[in-house]
């Protein structure tokens, strides 16, 4: 594909994470801190469609360190989930990066991306970017989450939590198989 100076104007844009943490978050940051003795950087909780989606942003020193904690804490939310009847919680560790378009790829960190494209929506007043696997669809579902849920809560977080420092462009990360 060919990029354009608009492409690297968008793709490479500064982000800024500003959310006022609820008693909830706090709570997930003490219990975070408590397992794994990382102090998170920032904490983002999105409900989506019946399901929470809990984002532990870390920084990059120490996110394979983190990493190493995530199925102990997965079987532990589930286990909650499950006895008190609670929303089903997916718990994904992110690394926090301040640049867009390395945000984008730490979002999808197991995955393996072909290409990224940028489409401009004047209809809607946003970017569009089109994040493309190869045909294996079993990565594309995951990608994409249950019912597109995991891409909607990405979505979410760009929506309210995630913000571009030098301007205020929407966006909107869609997925997509190539052949």
């Amino acid at each position: 594909m060919f990029y354009t100076i608009l492409d690297d104007l968008v793709l490479y844009q500064m982000l800024s994470f500003f959310k006022k943490y609820s008693n909830y978050e706090i709570k997930l940051h003490n219990y975070f801190y408590e397992k794994t003795r990382i102090d998170p950087t920032y904490i983002s909780v999105i409900k989506i469609e019946g399901l929470e989606y809990i984002f532990f942003f870390i920084e990059k020193e120490s996110y394979l360190e983190a990493r190493t904690y995530l199925n102990s804490i997965k079987k532990e939310f589930r286990i909650r989930s499950y006895y008190s009847k609670q929303t089903s919680k997916k718990v994904a560790i992110i690394k926090a990066d301040g640049v867009f378009i390395h945000q984008v790829f730490n979002f999808f960190p197991d995955l393996d991306i072909y290409d990224i494209q940028i489409k401009s929506n004047e209809y809607l007043g946003l970017y569009e970017i089109l994040v493309l696997f190869l045909r294996d669809l079993n990565i594309y579902h995951v990608a994409v989450g249950r019912n597109g849920s995991y891409i909607k809560a990405i979505n979410a977080l760009f929506e309210e939590t995630i913000n571009f420092e030098n301007r205020n462009t929407p966006v909107k990360i869609k997925c997509s198989v190539v052949s």
